[in-house]
């Protein structure tokens, strides 16, 4: 798995997330509304401080801000987003194990497919306790083991053609099927439930999709390797298209835990 400062260099120009999230919005045939989901299970809007952790582009707090959440809004991710703050909404860089807030600073701590990406989980949960207020909630996110099927497939193979060894995906250490005995000793009291989706990429735009993958991979292909790459890609994909699409499932996990938890 890549380390923090690689992951921040990956995302640095925003990207990488921008085409996966522009994806996901054209072409979920069964779409996943993560923010409504987590709206659900916050309560917002209200009035309560938000701290998203692994903001990324800030698709989270912008959607909060958008619906008129009274209460203040961060993000924080090891690249901070190039969106202007304003009273109620900021966003900082920072390391998800090292927060640099006060004790008792949040209502609401949100962890959206970011566990997976953390190396120290143990302390990366004792940082967040600290900075939630009692009572509190914690919310995370995890893909499953099974989604994007054949995202995972192509990724298999081209490992084994290229002699790299098994891959290491980004739901190898903390998945939906794991979320809850992950977090469970580490918060208590814990409820989880499933988001099921699907995506139908056409096949002509399937390649862009994987490309935007790769960055994140734990090896990182040559020039010529992902020219490679992406041909038997659009191959395989070719091959494998439904109706002139690729067809993923996926899967979502969403956490929900207390501060209240004994």
């Amino acid at each position: 798995m890549k380390g923090k400062m690689e992951f921040r260099d990956v995302y640095m120009d925003g990207c990488v997330l921008e085409t996966k999230i522009d994806v996901h919005t054209r072409y979920s045939s069964i779409p996943i509304d993560l923010p409504a989901a987590v709206m659900a299970r916050c309560g917002v809007p209200n009035e309560v401080d938000v701290l998203d952790i692994g903001c990324g582009t800030g698709h989270l707090i912008e959607h909060f801000a958008r619906i008129g959440h009274a209460g203040r809004l961060f993000g924080l991710d090891l690249v901070r987003p190039s969106i202007a703050d304003t009273p109620r909404k900021r966003y900082t860089a920072g390391d998800a194990e090292y927060l640099p807030f006060p004790d008792d600073s949040f209502d609401v701590i949100t962890c959206i497919h970011t566990l997976s990406h953390i190396s120290d989980l143990q302390a990366a949960m004792s940082e967040a306790r600290r900075v939630l207020r009692d009572p509190g909630s914690y919310l995370a996110t995890a893909n499953s083991l099974h989604a994007y099927p054949h995202t995972a497939e192509y990724r298999q193979l081209i490992h084994s053609e290229f002699g790299w060894g098994e891959p290491v995906f980004t739901t190898s250490r903390v998945n939906a099927e794991t979320l809850e005995q992950t977090l469970a000793p580490l918060w208590g009291l814990l409820s989880v439930d499933f988001l099921d989706g699907e995506l139908r990429i056409p096949v002509e735009e399937y390649p862009t999709y994987f490309a935007a993958n790769i960055p994140t991979w734990d090896r990182t292909p040559t020039a010529a390797e992902q020219i490679e790459i992406l041909r038997q890609v659009a191959e395989w994909a070719r091959r494998d298209q439904r109706d002139g699409c690729i067809v993923e499932p996926k899967r979502v996990a969403v956490a929900v835990a207390s501060t209240t938890a004994t």
